[in-house]
Order: C-alpha cells, then structure tokens, then sequence
C-alpha cells in the first residue's frame, strides 16, 4: 500500500493542476449549460436538465471527490509509513540540528500524533525534529499553531501531498 501510496502521491504532484483546471472549464460548462437553458426556458415551463449540464457537473464533482480522496488516502499513507519508526528504539533526537532538551517528552509527544483539529489557525514558528532510530532516520517539521501554542501540526516531507499529518501537543519545544 506504502509504494501505491507514493506513486499516487507522485503522479498528483504532476497532474493535479490540468485536473483543476479540468474541474473549473466542466464547473463553467455546467453553469453556462444551465444559466442558459433558463434563459431560454419560458416563465412556468417545468425545468428539465440538459445531458451536458448532468456530464459536465458529474465530472466537476468526480474530479473534486478524487482529489479529496487522493488525499486523505496519502495522508493516513503517511502516518502508517513514519509509525514504525516512531515506535522503534531512538538513538537521537535533534531540534532544529541542535540535540533536544527533553528527547523523551518529544518522543513520548510524537508518538502520540493525532488528527487534526481544525480550529481556523495555522502553522506558525517550524521546528525540524530529526530522529534516528533502528528503523532508519526520520525527518519532521513541526509548526506550532497560531492559537494554541502547545500544539504542534506534523508535517512528514516523504509525501508532498499530505500536507499536515496530524497534531502533537507538547511542552518539549518550549
């Protein structure tokens, strides 16, 4: 799943913008198709969709889900490809490439990643935690948020698409 996940990852990076700008020329047909066809339809006519308004939504709506889905997928992609090493015996943790004042509470912390809870706040001050560990090094930017200042949004680099993979609140970083 991890090597599908990748790819998937992958090739949205490349196609995602065509797929966009798909998205938006069939949402502009479906409106057009409709604003039109009630132009035309007379005052009281029963209203009845045109075949290009049903096709050129359906596709606006298929590429949007897909997209959406693609990137939850990556997302929880994301969490079971650093969980192992999360998990494993570290020899070393680094904040920001000095040694971490508090390596357990961090890694008791980042053990502990939770999904996010949007709260219409946003990543500020980054942190890059580096980890080595039996299962191989790990790299993570932590960004404490805007509005809660002991909450962490996990970004993991392995995965373009997955933007934030999750929360961590710690005092650790302080």
């Amino acid at each position: 799943m991890l090597g599908f996940a990748h790819i998937l990852n992958d090739t949205i990076q490349v196609v995602a913008p065509y797929l966009i700008g798909l998205a938006v020329v069939l949402w502009a047909v479906a409106f057009g198709s409709a604003a039109r066809r009630a132009w035309r339809r007379p005052l009281g006519a029963r209203r009845q969709q045109s075949p290009i308004f049903s096709r050129a939504a359906t596709g606006f709506l298929v590429i949007l889900l897909s997209l959406c889905g693609a990137s939850v997928f990556i997302s929880r992609a994301a969490l079971d490809e650093l969980r192992p090493r999360l998990n494993a015996a570290v020899t070393e943790i680094r904040v920001n490439g000095a040694p971490a004042a508090d390596p357990e509470r961090l890694l008791s912390a980042l053990r502990q990643i939770q999904p996010h809870n949007y709260h219409h706040s946003h990543p500020t001050t980054m942190y890059r935690i580096e980890l080595q560990t039996t299962e191989g090094p790990l790299d993570l930017l932590l960004g404490r948020d805007s509005t809660v200042p002991n909450e962490y949004w996990v970004f993991y680099r392995s995965f373009d698409q997955a933007e934030d993979v999750g929360t961590v609140v710690t005092d650790a970083l302080d």
